[in-house]
């Protein structure tokens, strides 16, 4: 499957969205590099989308900014794996009990 964006522009989707809640609550930088515990330099990466920074670092700040949940809905459920052969087989029978 190809992807809509690539890489690099997912991230900087993803922190250019960081940045615009951060700023809607009114938060500095400063502020939510320290509830992250990171480096200044190190938060702004996230918000710039630079690839380099650790995931996690970008997943905790989904989670100071309440988003936490929103990690677990980016990939689906998976269903049960349901093979051809499986719908197509016929439907087994079970033994009678042996006469005496």
């Amino acid at each position: 499957m190809v992807s809509v964006l690539g890489d690099i522009e997912a991230m900087q989707k993803l922190g250019s969205r960081l940045k615009a809640e951060r700023l809607r609550r009114n938060l500095t930088q400063q502020y939510l590099a320290q509830s992250l515990g990171v480096t200044l330099p190190t938060y702004r990466k996230i918000e710039a989308g630079d690839g380099s920074v650790e995931f996690r670092h970008v997943a905790k700040a989904l989670g100071v900014l309440g988003y936490s949940e929103a990690l677990g809905e980016l990939i689906p459920e998976t269903q049960p794996e349901i093979r051809l052969k499986d719908l197509l087989a016929p439907e087994r029978k079970h033994a009678s009990p042996r006469r005496a």
